[in-house]
């Protein structure tokens, strides 16, 4: 099991819609923009959880957390992906069958700017940029756990294993970065 190789790129692209921008002190900016590119299988899959618990706050626009309870069923309505192993080309990790699932979704949370939230370790949720869209976070890493993480995927829909985080340019990407957190146009 090959969990720690660290995403060395300081910023890519992520499945979920999201630009990444790798800190120190295992803290990341995540900034999400409409015309940002989603893994294909976004609509069905977006459903996942992280090996470490994290502190996010808002710093620009609203995010929405949604907790989501998973409930083992051998007929149900969604495959959980076990991402373990090297990271691919593309700069993903592999997508592993690991059980069929339900899902039941709970109550959302909206944050705005300033405030902040919380995910325990291997807790499922889904986010969503509320507002216009665009949005950027600061998250801080905690508790790391010891096995890899899992994103879920509507039975009958292919993941998208091969989503590009490389797709677009690194001047590109800081260009959405750098209009959401000044309101600028990207």
């Amino acid at each position: 099991m090959i969990i720690d190789d660290i995403m060395t790129d300081k910023i890519t692209l992520h499945g979920l819609g999201f630009v990444q921008v790798q800190l120190p002190g295992n803290q990341r900016i995540h900034v999400w923009h409409p015309d940002l590119p989603r893994r294909s299988c976004f609509e069905h899959s977006a459903i996942h959880n992280h090996r470490f618990g994290f502190r996010s706050i808002v710093l620009v626009g609203e995010q929405i957390n949604i907790p989501v309870e998973v409930i083992p069923n051998e007929a149900g309505s969604h495959i959980l992906y076990l991402h373990e192993g090297a990271r691919t080309a593309n700069g993903g990790r592999p997508w592993v069958p690991d059980g069929r699932v339900d899902l039941v979704e709970h109550v959302p949370d909206s944050i705005m700017a300033g405030r902040h939230y919380h995910v325990r370790p291997y807790d499922y949720h889904r986010t969503a940029a509320g507002g216009n869209g665009q949005v950027a976070t600061l998250l801080t890493k905690i508790h790391a756990g010891y096995y890899g993480a899992h994103s879920s995927c509507a039975v009958d829909v292919e993941p998208d294993a091969d989503f590009d985080r490389f797709q677009w340019a690194p001047s590109r990407l800081w260009e959405v970065v750098s209009a959401v957190l000044t309101g600028g146009v990207a």
